[in-house]
């Protein structure tokens, strides 16, 4: 994917949908190289939200799979033996 270098100075009056979410122009996308479940990194500055597109295709932080939350969550669940000793204790 090559990113276009010259300045983008465009505007555009963008809907908000429900949750809050906004969705970018294609040819925005496209010149800025970002595609469909990309990372990108907001910003507010003031009363501006700035979106900037990640140059790299690393990102700060994991994202976890539904199968590995569900693995995480099966490994916390407390055994019902527990459950039942510390509502006698509590109750």
């Amino acid at each position: 994917m090559s990113q276009n270098t010259t300045p983008i100075n465009q505007e555009e009056w963008l809907k908000i949908l429900g949750k809050g979410m906004v969705t970018l122009p294609k040819k925005w996308r496209d010149e800025l190289g970002i595609a469909n479940g990309d990372i990108v990194k907001a910003k507010k500055e003031g009363n501006k939200v700035v979106i900037e597109a990640q140059r790299n295709r690393e990102v700060p932080y994991r994202i976890y799979t539904d199968a590995e939350i569900k693995v995480f969550l099966a490994e916390d669940k407390i055994p019902k033996s527990l459950v039942k000793k510390l509502r006698k204790k509590f109750s």
